[in-house]
């Protein structure tokens, strides 16, 4: 069971990475487009809640790839975030057109998919393969 556990948290490292170097092309990009076209507050708060969602999957992965009991906390964090970013956006950042409406869809799918090993980890912990 511990090279599975490790396996996913692999996975979530690269994730986290992906996601981390993503959050960091938006600012670049914001602070350019931004200079002459303005950014909606909302759109600023999307950015930041996105890049701590970012270092919270990265955080996660690597508790978990090295079996720590500290991927509870992590992935239930990391969850949380998710769930309060999709729910505000929902109101506040709502996608305008058929491309960033598949993007929304994604993210929803991407946190449902996260749902599956959050609840590996809360298992993983009970039964004693995390220390």
């Amino acid at each position: 069971m511990d090279w599975i556990a490790r396996l996913v948290g692999a996975f979530y490292i690269l994730a986290g990475v992906i996601t981390v170097r993503q959050a960091i092309m938006n600012w670049r990009l914001e602070r350019v487009f931004g200079a002459f076209m303005g950014t909606s507050p909302a759109e600023k708060a999307a950015d930041v809640m996105l890049a701590v969602i970012a270092a919270l999957t990265l955080l996660s992965g690597l508790t978990l790839a090295f079996l720590s009991r500290w991927a509870v906390p992590a992935f239930v964090a990391c969850w949380i975030v998710q769930a309060g970013y999709l729910l505000w956006a929902q109101r506040w950042l709502r996608p305008e057109g058929p491309e960033l409406t598949a993007l929304r869809r994604s993210t929803i799918n991407a946190f449902v998919a996260y749902t599956g090993p959050t609840l590996a980890v809360l298992w993983w912990c009970q039964s004693g393969v995390l220390r």
